[in-house]
């Protein structure tokens, strides 16, 4: 395999026809093609992502036609590929009989670069789209990474790495539609679909305690394209701005109630002070925000309200390790408020730690991040189960054998393994062994995708060759969430 230049480039070349102008974008997505097993998962899991980003926006696409009382748009072809490549999209296609036989490690091609070569649009808007986008695309590589070396101290941060993975694929995916593209018309749905992920992966993001200023920067980087973004679309946020006004002076109210308490309360006098002072700063600052409220922009507003929640997070824990009930109503009354808060905003509230601190070690998981990848495993399993019961209904289709027999161990080692993970969370396992487990989960799927890919050319064909792929298509979404959460990729 040729191995991609260290050096990234976008080069938009003259037009060279009355019709349209080229636009040579050679997205070179990683620096290196390390043989490590650390880049080879992070290959797989953009791949898959991938895959999962443009099942989702096809449905997503289709389900809108049909609300508007159109024909379900119909999938665009994919391109072939490379032999031995994980197959484009969801499952396929694939080229029978050109899968190389794997190595004893099982080495995985580097496709993070696999974005396309050209671009070809007579359309200077949706050539100044697609600079934006690469330009969003390398910005989201750089928060992967920093949320990937987060985790390793606090493996809670683990919970934002799959939806990021989903992000980047989805951006990549709706660039690929810029290619033909003749105006920023057909690109318009996608793209929203877009924005409201990245919106509520910056607003988690920016809601994690203790960020560093280079995860705010790049954050903040991120923001700043995703605008630029939506202005080109002309997608502008609408939220209830009065309704916003007046739930800012409720909360206003409960933190005024809250500091009259903590005077009273069993704290020493210098604590005491201390904390009336801080608390009387903060609630400042959401009277501020709420006069702001009516005339500043959505994204100026979200910025300002996470970095305030971040802190009134950090406040509200030390609070709350008082363990003072009359304290404990003032600060869950509060919480309610800004619950109605981030519903005004379309954001998702952050987690709340169940214990002050909330953090977790390395060689640990959180307890909301285990209870999350709890249920995606046992999810996944129950459906490798019936895809397992499906796919030795038909084994008798199957031809030659040998196929057969790699097709039917492959499809009884993902559940195995399924089954496993799902035990192993259920049981408390240290991290290490869950991403052995994961790590074989992955490899194992990728295989088999490679061979369900090109079944119908193994004499399963029609309906039931349909009904297997949807089948195997499903769990995309689980083994995704859970390889991104789990497998180690730095």
């Amino acid at each position: 395999m040729n191995q991609p230049s260290n050096r990234r480039r976008h080069l938009f070349g003259r037009p060279q026809t009355r019709v349209g102008v080229l636009l040579i974008a050679s997205l070179l997505f990683s620096l290196f093609a390390a043989p490590s097993a650390s880049a080879q998962n992070g290959s797989f899991l953009e791949s898959l992502f991938r895959s999962i980003a443009e099942q989702k926006l096809q449905e997503e696409m289709s389900k809108r036609e049909a609300d508007r009382g159109g024909r379900p748009t119909a999938p665009a072809p994919r391109p072939a590929p490379r032999p031995g490549e994980f197959p484009a999209g969801p499952l396929g296609p694939a080229t029978p009989g050109n899968r190389p036989p794997p190595s004893s490690n099982h080495p995985r091609d580097d496709h993070r670069h696999d974005g396309p070569q050209t671009i070809r649009t007579s359309s200077r808007e949706v050539r100044q789209f697609a600079e934006q986008l690469i330009q969003m695309d390398r910005e989201l590589a750089e928060l992967k990474e920093a949320l990937q070396a987060l985790s390793r101290r606090d493996a809670g941060v683990r919970a934002l790495l799959p939806e990021t993975y989903q992000v980047q694929a989805l951006t990549r995916t709706v660039l690929h539609q810029c290619d033909g593209a003749n105006s920023l018309a057909p690109l318009h749905d996608p793209y929203r679909s877009l924005d409201q992920r990245w919106r509520e992966l910056s607003f988690q993001v920016r809601s994690l305690p203790n960020r560093s200023d280079q995860l705010r920067a790049i954050v903040a980087s991120c923001d700043q394209t995703g605008r630029q973004l939506s202005r080109q679309m002309g997608i502008e946020a609408q939220f209830d701005r009065h309704g916003l006004h007046d739930q800012m002076l409720i909360a206003a109210t409960y933190m005024q109630a809250l500091l009259d308490d903590v005077e009273t309360a069993r704290v020493p006098s210098d604590q005491a002070r201390d904390l009336v002072h801080r608390g009387r700063l903060l609630r400042e600052v959401i009277l501020e925000e709420a006069d702001r409220a009516e005339t500043v922009q959505y994204d100026v507003i979200v910025s300002r309200f996470t970095d305030f929640v971040a802190r009134w997070q950090d406040y509200a824990n030390e609070l709350a390790s008082l363990r003072d009930p009359v304290l404990d109503r003032r600060l869950a009354r509060i919480a309610q408020c800004g619950d109605q808060t981030y519903a005004l905003l379309w954001m998702p509230p952050p987690s709340r730690p169940t214990l002050p601190g909330g953090g977790s070690r390395q060689d640990e998981l959180s307890p909301r991040t285990r209870q999350a990848l709890l249920s995606e495993a046992a999810s996944l399993e129950g459906s490798a189960e019936y895809f397992r019961a499906d796919l030795k209904r038909y084994a008798r289709y199957l031809t030659p054998d040998s196929y057969e027999r790699e097709v039917l161990r492959g499809t009884d080692r993902l559940y195995e393994l399924a089954k496993k993970l799902h035990e192993d969370l259920d049981r408390r396992q240290p991290l290490d062994r869950l991403q052995r487990t994961v790590s074989e989960l992955a490899e194992t799927w990728e295989d088999l995708a490679n061979e369900i890919g090109h079944i119908d050319s193994h004499g399963l064909t029609g309906r039931r060759a349909d009904a297997i792929r949807q089948r195997f298509e499903q769990m995309l979404p689980m083994v995704g969430s859970l390889s991104a959460a789990l497998l180690p990729t730095r």
